[in-house]
């Protein structure tokens, strides 16, 4: 039996609580065999059966965890973790492999929850299957939970598409008293069958669940917005140059009857049907309040950033990010965020925190400066000495005169850090406050730190350490603007130049950028682009926006571009420096290792391979 383990119904299944607008977790079943009571028993009355619904959520990756369970955390350039044991740090430096692969959601080994995603999917249907057997809940309920069961279906199917490429389509809870056939030993399905399904899976429950969350204790339950819009991240993906007409990496897989498991010819098609799923999305999600975040949001404590162009736009941008269920989210994790992930790995070393989690030199270098231009392109910044130590700021001039999203998200020698309720000036060379001391554990690589992931007001010094808790952003609008402009750019080329422009612009101007024309005119260039050199500055505004979100794994892997950008060495501070000369010199830290083209597509293991014949692993595995 390949897809599911005899042994589980609910399988150590967590159950997720909503408390207080935040997911929280327990125990909820033990290991059961199949066949006995317990169905009828998580089904026996309201309360039963809503425990059972959102324990579905307990399978999805563990979006906020920067050490191990968030698969995109730390595992390509943007963010370099010091702790190289983890499963992450061994994905970054090619140890990915078949037989006991990393991140392996298929089995649900290697990954956290740790529980396989054919297993999540079981479980909606076993839902889906019996909640119309519960006494006590209306029809207008059932309708809402069939939703989210149905959209978590769907969901978990996108995550192993992501992944593995083309996967098993599981439409149906699967018997467990079948010994052969494809239900227990299925066949990958192509590509764009796999889209397709989910697609509809999405506009099922799309068309079951509300728009809003009608109370603040159920926040981090999907609605038809959030549906629409990872509708429109699948459809971008699925138009993207790794997928679509991609005949360099996948002109011969195919399965075992000889099935082609994608279509290798491209079709332009794909970017137009992206398109209008991202402008529903859009359009529904604004029609029900969101909207991009901005500075007169912002209600927190203001003495600790001075009103300047730079700190409005760092505040609006980076409280984008850690203002609880702000204006601007469309979905996020709930699961609160516990010890050993992102806020406590990312502050300021003290007895409670770590600060062990540094951006590359190439995530630095990526930033605009002020005027909105790569810092290479700006006329007005001397690109050429940015490696040399300003005499009076006492740091690099790399990190002087940027825009004011770096100063958001990274963190710098001699830069400050809003932490502890205050601004907190960095000390990282050598033997200083947060730098490299012998033998220690607890430093960054890189000699900066990711500043964007912790909340300005979260406590962590010698004494204590408090989280200000905030949902995981898994998509906020400001992606979807992003997403338009890369669609249409794409389809129409000049075309919809202006449209492209708007869209990019809104985002730039709530961080106090210029817009694109009106920076690029600086560099002397005129305010028409071509196609090329828009789709350059659409992935640059992407990389930034969204930079230590997540996405830029999957990005760079559906841009094809996963052997430019992840097989290269990494490069920081001497973090070993003890003073301005020697610490501030740009050194070597790690080796990614990306093969191509295996790294795009997961590994099935060997081991389920020998279980289920009719599967074949991905190219390069």
């Amino acid at each position: 039996m390949h897809l599911f383990n005899r042994k589980y119904i609910f399988g150590g299944l967590l159950v997720c609580l909503f408390t207080s607008g935040l997911l929280s977790c327990k125990k909820y079943l033990d290991i059961v065999p199949p066949n006995t009571a317990t169905i009828n028993t998580a089904f026996q009355n309201y309360n039963t059966a809503l425990r059972f619904l959102y324990s579905l959520y307990a399978y999805m990756p563990t979006e906020n965890d920067a050490s191990y369970g968030n698969i995109s955390a730390c595992a390509t350039d943007q963010a370099i973790t010091v702790w190289q044991g983890n499963t992450i740090s061994r994905l970054l430096r090619g140890e990915q492999n078949s037989s006991n692969p990393l991140f392996n959601y298929w089995e649900g080994k290697n990954s956290l929850p740790g529980i396989s995603l054919f297993e999540g999917i079981r479980q909606c249907y076993i839902f889906l299957d019996n909640i119309d057997k519960v006494p006590g809940v209306t029809a207008d309920i059932a309708k809402r939970w069939k939703g989210e069961a149905t959209f978590l279906a769907a969901y978990y199917h996108y995550i192993l598409l992501r992944q593995y490429g083309p996967i098993p389509l599981i439409d149906h809870q699967i018997d467990f008293s079948a010994t052969s056939g494809t239900d227990i030993f299925p066949f990958r399905q192509p590509y764009d069958a796999c889209v397709n399904y989910i697609v509809q899976k999405y506009d099922e429950a799309a068309a079951m669940l509300p728009s809003t969350i009608p109370a603040q204790n159920e926040l981090g339950r999907v609605t038809s917005v959030s549906v629409k819009a990872m509708k429109a991240r699948l459809l971008l993906t699925a138009a993207s140059p790794l997928f679509n007409g991609n005949n360099e990496y996948y002109s011969s897989f195919k399965d075992r009857n000889g099935q082609p498991l994608m279509n290798v010819a491209y079709d332009k098609e794909k970017w137009k049907r992206a398109i209008d799923a991202i402008k529903d999305a859009i359009d529904v999600a604004t029609q029900n309040g969101k909207r991009l975040y901005q500075f007169a949001d912002y209600k927190g404590p203001t003495g600790i950033f001075e009103k300047t162009r730079r700190d409005t736009g760092m505040i609006a941008y980076r409280f984008t990010m850690v203002d609880p269920w702000n204006v601007e989210l469309i979905w996020g994790y709930s699961v609160p965020e516990g010890w050993y992930q992102w806020q406590q790995n990312c502050a300021p070393l003290s007895g409670n925190s770590y600060n062990g989690i540094g951006p590359s030199m190439r995530t630095v270098e990526t930033f605009y400066t002020e005027n909105g231009l790569p810092i290479d392109k700006d006329p007005t910044w001397a690109y050429g000495k940015r490696y040399e130590v300003d005499p009076d700021a006492h740091t690099m001039n790399v990190n002087l005169h940027r825009e004011p999203r770096y100063y958001a998200s990274v963190a710098y020698d001699n830069g400050k850090y809003l932490v502890n309720g205050e601004a907190e000036t960095m000390h990282f060379k050598a033997g200083e406050a947060h730098g490299w001391r012998s033998g220690a554990t607890n430093y960054s690589l890189t000699g900066f730190l990711v500043q964007k992931v912790v909340h300005p007001q979260t406590v962590a010094d010698d004494n204590n350490f408090t989280i200000v808790h905030y949902p995981w952003p898994i998509i906020r609008l400001a992606e979807l603007y992003l997403s338009y402009a890369e669609a249409l750019n794409e389809y129409y080329g000049a075309a919809q130049q202006q449209t492209v422009l708007d869209n990019l612009n809104m985002i730039r101007q709530r961080s106090m950028l210029p817009t694109v024309q009106a920076s690029w005119a600086i560099a002397g260039h005129g305010p028409v682009f071509t196609q090329d050199e828009m789709r350059d500055i659409i992935r640059r505004e992407r990389t930034i926006e969204l930079v230590f979100e997540g996405q830029y794994f999957w990005d760079v892997r559906r841009w094809k571009q996963g052997d430019k950008y992840l097989n290269q060495t990494i490069y920081g501070m001497n973090f070993q420096g003890t003073d301005e000369n020697t610490f501030n010199q740009v050194t070597p830290v790690i080796n990614q290792v990306f093969r191509t083209p295996a790294g795009y597509l997961f590994p099935i293991s060997v081991q389920e391979l020998s279980k289920n014949t009719n599967l074949v692993q991905n190219p390069g595995w």
